[in-house]
């Protein structure tokens, strides 16, 4: 029973220490990896506000963004980080492929995380 105890303590404090919050800096570049997806907002307030209503689950205003100012991005597309706001938790994003409809979009930090978004590698060059 004690070990049982242990075991389970020391899988439940793991799990905390997985759980550390990662900073991302501007100037990097990350890829969509495995089958996730991310969105980007074409305007700033519209991820500013999904943002805030996230933080207040309890508003009882339901944010509504239309789906003609999103990009999905799609599995192995690349974006770097141009620059951060409200504390790096808005980031303005260049999407980088051939020809992208957009100079820039925004995403917030939370969906980075949440999507599994990985750092490329650097090219050598």
């Amino acid at each position: 029973m004690n070990y049982l105890f242990t075991l389970l303590l020391g899988m439940l404090s793991l799990a905390l220490l997985a759980n550390d919050d990662i900073v991302y800096q501007v100037g990097t570049e990350l890829k969509l990896g495995g089958h996730s997806s991310v969105v980007l907002y074409h305007h700033k307030n519209d991820a500013i506000n999904i943002n805030l209503n996230r933080q207040f689950l309890d508003s009882p205003y339901h944010l509504i963004v239309d789906v003609r100012d999103l990009y999905k991005v799609k599995r192995g597309e690349t974006i770097k980080l141009l620059e951060s706001y409200r504390k790096g938790k808005i980031f303005k994003v260049q999407l980088l492929k051939e020809k992208p409809n957009r100079p820039y979009y925004f995403v917030e930090s939370e969906s980075l995380k949440h999507y599994s978004i990985k750092e490329s590698k650097p090219s050598s060059g």
